[in-house]
């Protein structure tokens, strides 16, 4: 039974979420902007107290690796870094556009799709990678 916290930081959603046994038990995210550096903490300390757990609960953490927004992935590793540090815990590093992909898989019809989920880069380009 792990209990992990995710943080998400590789877009402009700042995103952490509670998961236990793999479901998610509890989530606070913003969609405004870039407040990674203000959000991500004071996220993670919210998700404990409502949920009556300390850090020294948690199994490990999990941290979006990108492909991203520079400083947003930069922030929330630091986090993740830190927290998991200080609490001996592990860090597990997770593909912004494999996990948006595995939403996908309840939806396809055929074993020869092809998945390619794909985020914003600004000036007009992209992020993005092929599943099948």
């Amino acid at each position: 039974m792990a209990l992990i916290l995710n943080i998400e930081s590789a877009t402009t959603m700042c995103s952490v979420a509670l998961g236990k046994d793999g479901i998610c038990i509890d989530l606070e995210e913003l969609n405004d902007g870039y407040s990674h550096a203000e959000k991500l903490a004071v996220f993670a300390d919210e998700l404990l107290k409502r949920n009556s757990l300390s850090s020294s609960d948690l199994d490990a953490i999990a941290v979006s690796k990108g492909p991203g927004s520079y400083t947003g992935l930069r922030i929330g590793t630091s986090v993740a870094k830190g927290l998991c540090y200080s609490l001996e815990i592990p860090l597990i590093a997770v593909s912004s556009l494999e996990s948006l992909a595995q939403l996908m898989i309840p939806f396809i019809e055929s074993k020869d799709s092809l998945l390619m989920p794909c985020f914003d880069a600004r000036r007009e380009d992209g992020f993005y990678a092929i599943y099948d």
